[in-house]
């Protein structure tokens, strides 16, 4: 239905259109030291994404900066990681 309603234009913005379709970044890049912090307390993906509840892509997308994270997904990161969430995520001005 999206695909529809994105080829006609109605009642969507050409911008949303590219947005769901993956075509444009967040609008606030972020970097993030999860791959770092993971390798020094020698944890997997697959274990930081179960200790934080989430799925293990939503770690890989947090580490490749494609998905910015809640608030309480970002203080979980970064208590699982140790440290605070200003040292795990770093907005990209």
């Amino acid at each position: 239905m999206v695909a529809w309603l994105c080829s006609s234009k109605k009642g969507y913005s050409a911008r949303l259109c590219e947005r769901r379709r993956g075509d444009i970044s967040p609008a606030v890049a972020m970097k993030t030291k999860i791959k770092e912090y993971r390798a020094k307390y020698n944890l997997t993906q697959e274990r930081l994404a179960e200790m934080v509840g989430v799925r293990r892509e939503t770690i890989i997308f947090l580490e490749q900066g494609k998905y910015n994270p809640s608030l309480r997904l970002a203080h979980n990161v970064a208590k699982a990681l140790k440290t605070t969430m200003d040292e795990i995520f770093i907005l990209d001005d």
